[in-house]
C-alpha cells in the first residue's frame, strides 16, 4: 500500500506525467527498479564469495541478493555471476560520511571501512571513495542526483521563450547552481543559502500535491502544481506550514527554511519543471 501511495503523490494529477529528478523518476526506490550496469564474472576453481566479493569491492551480500543464491551459498566453477560495477565518488564541499552513505543508501560503517578511513572518518573535498554497490536509486541531497551522462550543452542562461515568470522562493546566495556538479552528478535546480526558519513562500499560484518527508534525502519536501504543467519543488525545510491539497497564492508562506534531509546548513533546495524536463530556475525567476 505504501508503495502506490508514494506512487501516486508524486505523480502529477490529472496527467500521465512522473516527477522526474534527472534520468529517473523520483520514486524509483520504491518500484525496485535496477539502475546499476552488470558485469558478469565466471567463477573459476578455487573461487569462494569472500574472495570474489574482496576482489570487486562489494559485499558478500550484495553477491548473493544479485544472483539469487541460497543457502548454503555455494558457488561453482563457470557459474556466471552479476557483479554491479564500482562506483566512485568525489567528495565535495559540506559532505560528511553519514551524508555520502545517506545518499547513496549504504552503511556508513562498510563506506569506512571500503575505504580503509581512520577511526574519526574525516574525508576531505576531493577526495575519492568506493561506494559499496547499491541496487536502488537512493536520492541525496536533493541537490544531487545521479543520473545517466548524456551530451549536452554547457548550462548558459537562454531566454524564457514562453515569459512565465515565478518568484524567489526565499532570498539569499545561490550556494549551488544548476546543472552538473561533478561527472556523474547533476543539480536539477538550486540551492539557496538562508537563515534557519526564515520564510519560505510559494513561487507562482498553485496547488500543493505534496507535502512530506517520505523521500530519503530531500527531508521536508513541498510540491506545488502549476498550470501548463509547470511544477516547483521546495526541499530541505525545517518546517512544512501547508497542507497537501491547498490551493496556494504567489507569495504565499509555505513553510519555513531548514537543513533537513542530507545537507548540514541551512538552505533550500528549488526546482523549476515543465512536465518531466528539469529547467534552470535562474532563468525564470523574477
Amino acid at each position: 500500500m505504501k508503495i502506490f501511495i508514494i506512487f501516486f503523490l508524486l505523480t502529477f494529477l490529472n496527467s500521465c506525467e512522473k516527477f522526474f529528478y534527472g534520468e529517473y523518476e523520483i520514486f524509483e526506490k520504491y518500484s525496485n527498479e535496477k539502475y546499476y550496469k552488470k558485469n558478469i564474472y565466471i567463477v573459476k576453481k578455487g573461487d569462494n564469495l569472500y574472495l570474489i566479493s574482496k576482489n570487486f569491492s562489494v559485499s558478500i551480500e550484495e553477491i548473493i541478493k544479485k544472483n539469487n543464491i541460497k543457502s548454503p551459498f555455494k558457488i561453482f566453477p563457470n557459474q556466471k555471476l552479476i557483479i554491479p560495477k564500482k562506483t566512485i565518488y568525489t567528495v565535495l564541499r559540506g559532505d560528511t560520511l553519514y551524508s555520502i552513505s545517506r545518499r547513496f543508501n549504504v552503511d556508513k560503517y562498510n563506506l569506512s571501512k571500503l575505504n580503509k578511513l581512520k577511526t574519526n572518518n574525516i574525508i576531505y573535498v576531493g577526495q575519492r571513495l568506493i561506494i559499496p554497490n547499491y541496487s536502488t536509486i537512493k536520492k541525496s541531497e536533493v541537490n544531487l542526483t545521479i543520473e545517466k551522462i548524456s551530451k549536452k550543452k554547457k548550462a548558459k542562461f537562454k531566454q524564457n521563450k514562453d515569459k512565465t515568470i515565478f518568484i524567489w522562493p526565499v532570498r539569499g546566495e545561490v550556494i549551488l547552481k544548476y546543472g552538473m556538479i561533478k561527472p556523474g552528478l547533476h543539480n536539477d535546480g538550486i540551492n539557496i543559502a538562508a537563515n534557519n526558519g526564515e520564510d519560505v513562500v510559494a513561487a507562482r499560484q498553485g496547488k500543493i500535491i505534496y507535502a512530506g518527508n517520505e523521500i530519503p534525502g530531500y527531508g521536508n519536501l513541498i510540491l506545488i502544481k502549476h498550470d501548463n504543467q509547470w511544477v516547483t519543488a521546495y526541499a530541505h525545510l525545517d518546517e512544512i506550514i501547508i497542507k497537501k491539497g491547498t490551493q496556494v497564492k504567489k507569495g504565499e508562506k509555505i513553510g519555513r527554511v531548514g537543513s533537513s534531509g542530507n545537507v548540514s546548513s541551512s538552505q533550500l533546495h528549488f526546482e523549476i519543471r515543465k512536465g518531466k524536463k528539469a529547467l534552470n530556475p535562474r532563468e525564470y525567476l523574477l
